[in-house]
């Protein structure tokens, strides 16, 4: 594969555009705090931040192991933009009720705390990726030799996002607030397909998906304005309720 010198430089200015866009989004999250959707929104913005943040922050050190230790932070977010993204199209009031929610959520809060555990201490058991040297066009990130603890977390990405995905889909098809559902159908789709797109073909630090998580925090930030997000407003109604 032939180098593209500018590429890892444009990925990373978009991911901390990315990672700024936390103020606005988590301020409208703060406003409509208190209903589950707003806090739920609060995760998902806050782990799509880190996601971006850590992602864009492999380009500040040429060592491989400052590289990875970027990479795992970067995971810790992906975890909780997916565990904030399932939670927040769960307890949307456009979207159909999860079954047992309770149990599907701590369930799922668990798996998510297991993740990062392990992402964290990965370098005492490598059962995530092995380093490799960095010879390719994508050495600015990290250069891995993904194990099966790799796989099996972006086959859990793949579930929580694909998860959230299908009940917005559900909702679009239901004909339930038409717009945003759409909106978020659309970019939860594409989500999965950047985490598997890059996970697979591209296996290590360099990742679209980060950049393509920003689109569903944006379509909440979007929605929670009225459709109007560079107007001043005021929340006059829970953020779950925004989209009857």
């Amino acid at each position: 594969m032939e180098s593209v010198p500018w590429l890892p430089w444009v990925l990373a200015a978009g991911a901390f555009v990315a990672a700024l866009s936390i103020y606005p989004y988590t301020a409208t999250a703060i406003a409509y705090r208190g209903s589950d959707n707003g806090l739920a929104y609060i995760l998902l913005v806050m782990g799509v931040g880190v996601w971006n943040a850590m992602f864009a922050a492999q380009l500040l050190d040429s060592d491989a192991l400052v590289k990875g230790f970027f990479l795992s932070l970067s995971i810790v977010g992906a975890s909780l933009a997916g565990l904030g993204w399932f939670l927040f199209a769960g307890t949307a009031s456009s979207t159909t009720t999860v079954p047992r929610r309770r149990l599907t959520y701590g369930v799922a809060s668990v798996l998510v705390g297991a993740n990062i555990f392990l992402v964290i201490t990965s370098p005492t058991h490598e059962l995530y990726w092995r380093p490799l040297s960095e010879t390719s066009a994508t050495a600015a990130f990290a250069a891995v030799d993904p194990q099966y603890l790799y796989w099996i977390h972006t086959l859990f990405l793949v579930g929580l996002f694909g998860a959230g995905t299908l009940l917005f889909f559900d909702a679009w098809r239901a004909g339930i607030s038409p717009r945003y559902a759409r909106a978020y159908t659309l970019a939860g789709s594409a989500t999965v397909l950047a985490v598997v797109g890059s996970n697979v073909a591209i296996p290590g630090g360099v990742s679209v998906a980060p950049l393509t998580a920003a689109s569903l925090t944006t379509i909440g930030w979007i929605q929670a304005n009225h459709g109007h997000p560079l107007t001043k407003y005021r929340p006059s109604v829970p953020f779950d309720r925004l989209s009857k």
